[in-house]
């Protein structure tokens, strides 16, 4: 990784853990709890300065962050740690439970505005209602559907975005629904009956939905090329539209895709437009082993070029709508996030997906070279990881500690001091086995082990 990678994560994380502390620590203020340290990072100081009762530290292990405040060690019994009124161990059970809280839903509130903030000022992407290729035997095939057709309303109601196009779909419960199309400059009507069908969600979990088998096009586009396989040197470059392989048409990526997955270890022509201007490149397929959901391998071609995704367009939002949207996208993630880590648990979800510092400093290096705006929806994405994480009720983490809080709760006392220390003991096994599995993940990913 570069240095400007490195730099990039290193303000990432230092944001984040700067965020959660600072929500445990303005709660903690407004609760009147004295607060003796606000630390980013762990271990020995690196630099620090004393305002008031709190020294401001940053410490030289980057991996987190902590808020010391007066009375928060159960077994201090020093008289400022027996003060009703600054001390946390004697505020009520409520009270602590808010302080303890503040970190991650500062951690979810970050999210919020980052998203809002990008709606208001870069605008919203939305994907346009452009057809792809229909799925075989489905309604839309049926009735003659074509990629590249363009939806302009459903049910008489123009639509602008693809949601608008699938929802009233779903919704439908089988009843037919008339889309209005444009084709070539040429607008007709084709009505639809729904049909139940089998939808996988992105953490694999089958659904039956409505579905007359549409999808939005995904164009034959280059985003990015991958370096040391066959299309960065061959001269591919991003940007670049491929409209055939081996003279055969394409219109979109997955076609495309089929083709050259297809052809492992083989010469393949690429015929492609590039700001407009047709050329041929010639390359020869790596061999590839790829693993089936079977569990069989096979061989595939592959050049090592990425998608750009479907076509989108960009609109401003007023700040009420860009908030909503903000809200109801950090909700979506967060919910998404949840049911992942529930699936790792049962087992439905291979535990090698964790990933750990190695893989998030890889990741924001690579999300910082393609620009402000992707660096500032990851750095959303990870704060809502980190509000995740934080709440598993694991002791030493924010969730253990409201999992105490709920039994005190519940039993009008207390958990013993006793009791207490050994869960943290647990806990702190616990996490940092969880954190040598993700770094060994990260190593095997970068050995290109499975």
């Amino acid at each position: 990784m570069s240095i400007e990678q490195i730099a990039s994560f290193i303000v990432v994380l230092g944001v984040l853990i700067f965020v959660h502390e600072l929500g445990h620590f303005l709660m903690a203020k407004r609760a009147g709890v004295g607060v003796l340290k606000f630390s980013l990072g762990f271990g020995p100081k690196l630099l620090g300065v004393k305002r008031g009762e709190t020294e401001y530290l940053l410490s030289a292990l980057p991996l987190g962050g902590y808020v010391k405040m007066i009375g928060e060690d159960p077994g201090d019994t020093s008289p400022e740690a027996t003060d009703p009124e600054r001390s946390f161990s004697q505020k009520r059970v409520g009270i602590r439970a808010l302080i303890i809280l503040a970190g991650p839903l500062t951690n979810l509130l970050l999210p919020i505005l980052l998203f809002s903030g990008i709606n208001m000022t870069v605008g919203q992407d939305y994907v346009v209602p452009v057809l792809g290729r229909p799925d075989a035997n489905s309604p839309a095939a049926e009735a003659g559907l074509e990629p590249r057709d363009r939806i302009l309303a459903v049910d008489g109601k123009p639509v602008t975005r693809w949601e608008e196009v699938e929802l009233p779909v779903r919704m439908s419960t089988g009843e037919p629904v008339v889309l209005t199309v444009q084709r070539e400059g040429r607008t007709f009507d084709v009505r639809l009956t729904p049909r139940k069908s089998k939808l996988f969600d992105p953490l694999g979990q089958e659904h039956e939905v409505w579905d007359v088998g549409l999808h939005p096009l995904i164009p034959a586009q280059v985003a990015r090329v991958e370096p040391g396989l066959p299309a960065r040197a061959a001269g591919v470059q991003a940007g670049d539209v491929i409209a055939a392989i081996d003279g055969t048409p394409v219109v979109e990526w997955e076609e495309m895709s089929r083709i050259i997955r297809s052809r492992p270890g083989q010469p393949i022509v690429l015929s492609v437009l590039r700001h407009g201007q047709p050329l041929e490149i010639r390359m020869t397929a790596s061999r590839e082993t790829e693993k089936e959901a079977t569990g069989e391998s096979r061989e595939i071609g592959k050049i090592g070029i990425a998608s750009a995704g479907p076509e989108v367009a960009r609109e401003r939002l007023g700040p009420f709508r860009a908030i909503a949207a903000g809200v109801e996208e950090t909700a979506q993630t967060s919910l998404l996030l949840v049911q992942g880590v529930w699936k790792i648990i049962q087992g439905r979800i291979s535990p090698r997906t964790i990933g750990g510092p190695i893989m998030i400093a890889q990741v924001t290096g690579e999300v910082a070279q393609r620009g402000l705006r992707q660096l500032i929806k990851w750095t959303a994405l990870l704060s809502i990881n980190l509000a995740i994480l934080n709440l598993l009720p694991i002791p030493i983490l924010d969730g253990g500690h409201l999992m105490f809080s709920l039994v005190e709760w519940l039993r009008g006392k207390p958990v013993s001091l006793r009791k207490r220390e050994l869960a943290q003991q647990v806990g702190f096994v616990l996490l940092v086995g969880l954190m040598i599995f993700a770094f060994y993940n990260d190593i095997f990913r970068l050995l290109g082990r499975p």
